[in-house]
């Protein structure tokens, strides 16, 4: 029996598929469902349910899940000890951010994570909000950056920093008045171009139209605040973006922002620590240093 065979079957067991298990693991389907079969033999045990809706885990595989599970964190507890030194930690982390956050990871953060901790090695995966949730609880990252995730037993959560959201219009031939607040209730009467849900502004802008009753008219969904941007400014519809989507964007001399009133709208970018992997020295001297590039509390101006 082989560690990685435990480790295969972890994740096979975990993702209820070989084929997400292959991805995660960066191994060929075929070899990863060679290497469970291995371990069924010596185990003399069958592990899977294999039918044509899927796999699920025997009675015998649920149990020795337990003891797989248990085996790896000793050995990654032993590996970590071994590995921590008053000096400089060493190992890996993992970080998984959606796109905004992620330049704030870039060239400084990087460099200043080299000269911390020369001896350990870095991996940033830029991701949506909701896969970097799922790969916190599976316990494949080390750390996350999300906005307004919900609460987890399985996590370590810390706001980071907070940013208004803003009516996003055209520039010409537009029935919203520049530097003209707008109501959240008017949002109604505007063709708005959005991400479908789960994702975070979605979901925060129709809970708020629920509150006050009313039913947003989104005409399309869409992912990604460039595509949206270059949507609105040909008139496809509005859309509810942070002020820095638009700064970032070639396109600020052709669309405006309006403030949103009554409510105001506020994502939170928050920082995630998953407790389903050994929380290392190396882990949190990370955050540490992440808490400094990003900082803390609001970056909207004040109003």
């Amino acid at each position: 029996m082989e560690l990685a065979q435990l480790e295969y079957f972890v994740r096979v067991a975990q993702t209820r598929s070989f084929t997400k298990a292959s991805i995660m693991l960066d191994v060929t389907q075929p070899a990863l469902s060679k290497q469970i079969r291995r371990l069924e033999v010596e185990l003399r045990q069958s592990l899977f349910n294999r039918n044509g809706r899927g796999i699920s885990l025997t009675e015998e595989g649920t149990l020795f899940l337990d003891y797989a599970k248990g085996i790896l964190e000793q050995v990654e507890r032993a590996r970590n000890a071994l590995n921590q030194t008053k000096d400089s930690p060493i190992g890996r982390v993992i970080i998984a951010t959606p796109p905004a956050p992620a330049n704030a990871l870039t060239a400084n953060f990087i460099t200043a994570f080299r000269k911390c901790f020369p001896r350990a090695s870095l991996e940033i995966i830029e991701e949506k909000s909701r896969i970097v949730y799922e790969w916190l609880l599976m316990g494949r990252i080390n750390i996350g950056f999300m906005y307004d995730p919900p609460e987890s037993h399985q996590l370590e959560i810390t706001p980071l920093r907070s940013h208004e959201l803003f009516l996003i219009a055209p520039s010409a031939r537009t029935v919203v008045l520049k530097d003209r607040p707008i109501a959240f209730r008017d949002l109604a009467k505007l063709p708005l171009i959005l991400p479908s849900l789960p994702h975070s502004t979605r979901a925060l802008v129709e809970t708020e139209a629920a509150k006050i009753g009313i039913r947003l008219n989104v005409v399309l969904e869409i992912e990604g605040a460039s595509l949206i941007l270059a949507l609105v400014q040909r008139g496809h519809g509005f859309s509810i973006l942070p002020d820095f989507s638009l700064k970032r964007s070639k396109l600020s001399g052709t669309l405006q922002i309006n403030e949103i009133i009554k409510p105001r709208l506020t994502r939170t970018l928050k920082m995630a620590i998953s407790l389903q992997r050994p929380v290392t020295r190396l882990t949190r001297e990370t955050v540490k240093l992440i808490e400094q590039h990003l900082g803390s509390g609001s970056d909207d101006n004040k109003r």
